[in-house]
């Protein structure tokens, strides 16, 4: 038995890493299929509300379709509008590196070793800011706006189909599986559920990170508050290292703008005592034990999904490895696995 054992383990890590290479080349194909599966999540409510106000299926999609477009419409031109504004404002931010932060710099290691001196002297803003190579990722980035577009038109379509489809799946399954229908169907819908509800509060919560980051940065006069508002709402998506990104930056920004040191440390303080209290006591009260994961689970996933689909992975590591360990837990073999990856060491109930 214990030579079995250590004979399972490793053919079940490479079992692991073929299925994540696999994946991986996949990805084209699967990736917006996958993308499209959670997105339904969020948009099925609205699609049944209209549904029970007896409002056709075709409009009830049109609806839904009319205000995503909006949403990314209003996306678009929140990041266009804000980028204009970063290029015009890198010249302030120049002169007040150069001026005043790297100075400052040199004078509070005047007595560190030569070579650290030499290295902060270095340290000239157009040493470390190509302004050349951020218009030529801007304009990369337009010229890719096309194919950005057609990947999205993909998940779109993905989920218009989805949406359409909903509830004819578990009929499929009863007419195919009669014997077994009801195991099938309540494990489909337990996952069902469990992401429709991870997705649907975490999209709001952030949201509402999104806007408290944006009212704070307003009232302290920090530049591209609205930018810096919507990066936190997407990259808190993200579990775990979302939150570093979203501080970061407008901290940065913070430090280049305004020439007393004061203010941006306490714009600093401010944006990390409330999304602290936000992301780590009102949001888990909130949100309750609803996904039951391990945290070092959760920390695994992120680093797999991420080296499989890329940021895409990272934003649906958490929801994957869900209905991976409610799958688990439903097959009476698997079922100790499934108790394992949760973080209360009981199986969902």
């Amino acid at each position: 038995m214990p030579a079995a054992r250590s004979i399972t383990i490793p053919l079940l890590v490479i079992a692991l890493v073929v299925a994540g290479a696999a994946l991986h080349i996949m990805q084209p194909v699967l990736l917006p299929f996958v993308v499209a599966l959670f997105l339904s999540n969020i948009f099925r409510p609205l699609v049944v509300f209209l549904r029970k106000r007896h409002i056709p299926m075709g409009i009830a999609l049109l609806l839904v379709m009319v205000l995503v477009a909006a949403v990314l419409f209003g996306v678009a031109m929140v990041a266009i509008s804000s980028v204009q504004s970063l290029v015009a404002a890198l010249p302030r931010y120049e002169a007040r590196w150069n001026n005043s932060i790297l100075p400052g710099l040199e004078q509070l290691l005047a007595s560190a070793p030569d070579a650290i001196q030499q290295q902060v002297k270095t340290l000239q803003w157009q040493n470390i800011v190509q302004v050349s190579a951020i218009l030529g990722v801007l304009y990369a980035g337009a010229g890719g706006f096309v194919s950005v577009l057609s990947g999205l038109g993909l998940i779109l379509l993905f989920m218009l189909f989805i949406l359409g489809g909903y509830g004819l799946f578990e009929r499929k399954v009863r007419a195919a599986y009669p014997e077994r229908a009801d195991d099938f169907t309540a494990v489909l819908k337990r996952i069902d559920a469990r992401t429709e509800r991870y997705f649907i509060t975490v999209t709001l919560m952030n949201l509402v990170s999104g806007v408290i980051s944006t009212v704070i940065l307003s009232a302290f006069g920090v530049d591209l508050a609205l930018l810096w508002g919507l990066i936190t709402f997407l990259v808190t998506f993200i579990p775990t290292i979302g939150s570093i990104f979203a501080l970061a930056l407008p901290i940065l920004v913070a430090f280049l703008q305004f020439d007393s040191i004061s203010t941006p440390i306490v714009v600093a303080l401010t944006l990390v005592v409330v999304q602290f209290v936000w992301g780590s006591v009102i949001t888990p009260r909130i949100m309750g034990s609803s996904l039951d994961l391990s945290p070092l689970l959760v920390l695994i996933s992120l680093i797999f999904w991420g080296w499989v689909w890329g940021p895409w992975g990272m934003v649906l590591s958490v929801p994957i490895t869900s209905m991976i360990k409610i799958a688990l837990e439903s097959v009476p073999a698997t079922k100790p696995i499934g108790i394992l990856m949760s973080a209360t060491g009981k199986a969902t109930p």
